[in-house]
């Protein structure tokens, strides 16, 4: 019942009913009678008292039935079904148009495409409004872009909205839109709400098979006291099914960080949507350029992916944007064609060694390996700039401008240090902790878990191989993890899986943990629990990775040096530890994040900072331009030796570039040298499981339909006959509001009647 009003609390307001009633018994109290000999000259007949007796119950129904129209008439009923249709309150119409923003809708007829289409339709729907309704419109991509929030009656104004949408690309979350849309509805007084989704034919958006998600849907749909009717019309008409179309995955970044001359991997996937097997020409870009001798060309059978690899060094240092491109004829969707990642070269990784074992024998010293190999670039600069320190006398100081650091069987810190380091790694840096001989339990708890940085994992004891042991212990191949340390698994020429391990620590996971960032600062990346990267053929963990706020943790449970383990005399040892430390800095900034998740820009804030005095008077920014050619300006703020910005407007992928910049003075000159820092490029990716094109089928369509929960509709002159048709619905307050002056004057009139009536004349008769 309460779903045909459109306020239902408000019928709480019909316990007023009682108010006559209530007043009526107070004024029946008893009173002190007198007798007067005269008054029975006064009393009038039985006829009348009945007829009096009648008025007043007349009276008091009438004042009821007042006060009950009034709660009636707030709560705002409604009839359905398109009773009265001739009669509607003005105004009371409110739609949310969703436009499908994803790749699909860049297919072209050879005129216009997809998008554009349906941004036509929507612009043509408007004029079909009354001028009192209200429209919202969104951006249905990953994630929702709300485009107006709240809903506007100014339709030349939504018009506009719609004709300045950006070109489609990414992928389509068309259940979080609707989400969305509900929730701009639930707070609209409008008796009738609707939404209607502008999209083409493809079934990926929908996520149709996600069953509990769409029952949670059915759930908020019935919460609004008018249930919102949601229209799909299929924008695509007239195009033939999808039938040829290449796309290229997400890139697969051996790391983010890198040096010149350093190499770093890419690797893809390239997916065939077509019927038959399709030439592909592959292609490698930096910063938009094709690079020489970094073309592949592969035939790809039909309806499958391959998997593609390049190997690249960058020769200059600074920010770098990498992609990979596909061509081939006929490609109905160019939108996916292209795929990039956002890389950060540095002219060296300032890195500080922290030695366990001092020694006036330099061989001796548990940190020699490791100088060693980040020495080891016979020309030019080393990639790795190591700052060697004995571990009991490191102070804080140590840690300024390092972008890692590397235990070498670190047994003793001073807590001043433990608590810098924490800190350290907390706001972005990196630790590698490499477990020597020296390191016990009630050591490794006072020097890392302790201070927090490792506290979900635990280490029992130091394990020894068995002297003469007919088994090795090495690396088990299987264990290794994908990602940074693919290489080191892939080539059977790899030495790194052929190093005998003499005496390990034996780590555990204790506890599932999530790092919260720095300073509670939501924006920042939650990473998650400890995960083991690689174990001995033994089942021990070897390598664990582990996060902290907004940094990272390498754990190996062996040595760098040749006390636990052969590996330092391997091939593979310098790549290794060059790999390592480079994974663990590049947690300092994430380049490479998914829609929807804030990046954080930083420069740094060297002292002394040439624009000092311009930053006591003017306000430093970040500018960002994004792939689609908007900027928007981010503030920068002090953090420690870094001005920081943090870009929320991640809702569509593509690349973005910061340009750090501080504002002009009043009077100065325009163009200024020292206004501009740094610049710095970072690439937000989509979910890929778009570039699996599949058609919307009868059985999703049915699922969508099932108790009208989506109808759909192939034009929009059908959309208006279905939508103005028979399934309007008539509000009621104003019409009960007319009846509101009639039992007034009724009420009126009965009251003159029973104080003239009462005791008159003919009451005495």
């Amino acid at each position: 019942m309460f779903q045909f009003f459109l306020n239902p609390w408000l019928l709480a307001g019909l316990v007023g009913v009682g108010l006559p009633v209530l007043a009526h018994l107070i004024s029946r109290r008893r009173f002190d009678v007198v007798e007067w000999g005269a008054m029975q000259f006064l009393n009038p007949s039985r006829k009348t008292r009945r007829r009096m007796k009648l008025e007043e119950l007349l009276l008091l129904l009438l004042r009821m039935a007042v006060v009950g129209l009034l709660v009636l008439a707030a709560s705002r009923p409604w009839i359905p079904g398109g009773w009265l249709s001739g009669y509607r309150s003005a105004g009371s119409r409110t739609v949310v148009l969703v436009i499908d923003g994803s790749n699909s809708m860049s297919r072209s007829d050879g005129v216009s495409s997809v998008h554009q289409q349906a941004v036509r339709r929507a612009v043509q729907f408007l004029q079909t409004l009354q001028g009192g309704d209200t429209v919202s419109v969104i951006d249905a991509r990953d994630q929702p872009v709300p485009l107006i929030e709240s809903p506007l009656q100014d339709l030349v104004a939504v018009a506009e909205q719609l004709n300045s949408l950006p070109p489609p690309g990414g992928a389509c979350a068309m259940l979080p839109a609707l989400e969305r849309a509900l929730s701009i509805l639930g707070r609209s007084s409008a008796t009738t709400r609707e939404i209607v989704v502008f999209t083409d034919r493809q079934a990926e958006p929908w996520k149709t098979t996600d069953t509990a998600a769409w029952l949670r849907f059915d759930d908020l749909l019935r919460l609004p006291a008018v249930r919102p009717r949601i229209w799909v019309m299929d924008t695509s008409t007239g195009l033939s099914p999808l039938s040829h179309n290449i796309a290229v995955g997400q890139l697969e970044l051996s790391r983010e960080l890198t040096v010149p001359g350093f190499p770093l991997r890419l690797r893809t996937m390239v997916r065939n949507e077509a019927d038959t097997e399709t030439a592909v020409t592959i292609r490698l870009l930096l910063d938009g350029q094709p690079l020489a001798g970094r073309t592949q060309n592969l035939r790809i059978p039909p309806h499958s992916a391959t998997s593609v690899e390049f190997e690249h060094a960058l020769r200059e240092a600074g920010s770098h944007v990498l992609s990979v491109e596909a061509e081939s004829a006929n490609d109905e969707i160019r939108a996916d064609d292209i795929s990039h990642a956002a890389v950060r070269s540095m002219p060296s990784l300032p890195v500080l060694v922290l030695n366990g074992s001092p020694s006036v024998n330099p061989e001796q010293r548990a940190s020699f390996f490791v100088q060693t190999a980040f020495a080891s670039v016979e020309v030019g600069e080393p990639w790795v700039a190591a700052t060697v320190v004995d571990a009991d006398s490191a102070t804080a100081a140590d840690l300024r401008n390092q972008a890692a650091v590397v235990c070498c069987n670190v047994s003793r810190l001073t807590p001043a240090f433990a608590a810098a380091l924490e800190q350290f790694v907390r706001s972005g840096g990196g630790l590698l902790i490499a477990c020597g001989d020296q390191l016990t339990p009630i050591e490794f708890d006072a020097c890392f878990r302790n201070a927090g940085m490792l506290s979900s994992i635990q280490l029992s004891r130091i394990r020894q191989s068995a002297p003469n042991a007919a088994d090795r212990v090495q690396v088990a191949p299987l264990s290794i993890q994908p990602g940074w340390l693919e290489r080191f698994r892939s080539d059977p020429g790899r030495t790194f899986l052929k190093s005998d391990f003499l005496s390990w620590a034996v780590l555990s996971v204790v506890k599932e943990a999530v790092s919260q960032p720095a300073g509670g600062d939501t924006t920042a990346p939650v990473l998650q629990s400890p995960a083991v990267l690689a174990q001995l053929t033994t089942g021990d963990p070897l390598l664990i990775e582990a996060p902290h706020g907004e940094g990272r943790v390498l754990l190996l449970s062996s040595s760098l040096d040749r006390s636990g383990n052969d590996l330092p005399s391997r091939a593979d040892f310098v790549p290794f530890l060059h790999e390592a430390v480079f994974r663990i800095a590049a947690a300092r900034s994430r380049r490479n994040v998914p829609v929807g998740e804030a990046l954080i820009v930083a420069v740094p804030q060297a002292a002394p900072d040439p624009l000092a005095a311009d930053l006591q008077h003017e306000s430093p920014q970040f500018d960002v331009l994004f792939s689609d050619g908007q900027t928007v300006q981010v503030p920068a703020e002090s953090s420690g030796a870094e001005l920081r910005g943090v870009i929320r407007q991640t809702n569509r992928p593509g690349v973005l570039r910061t340009t750090f910049r501080i504002a002009a003075q009043p009077g100065a000159a325009a163009a200024d040298p020292a206004a501009r820092k740094s610049a710095d490029v970072f690439v937000v990716n989509y979910d890929h499981t778009e570039d699996l094109f599949q058609p919307l089928q009868g059985d999703d369509r049915a699922r969508l339909a099932t108790n009208e929960r989506v109808r759909f509709t192939e034009s929009l002159e059908e959309l208006q006959q279905r939508m103005y048709g028979d399934e309007t619905i008539t509000e009621l307050w104003a019409l009960l509001m007319f009846g509101f002056p009639g039992l007034l004057v009724a009420e009126l009139l009965l009251t003159r009647r029973v104080i003239l009536r009462g005791y008159g004349a003919e009451a005495l008769a």
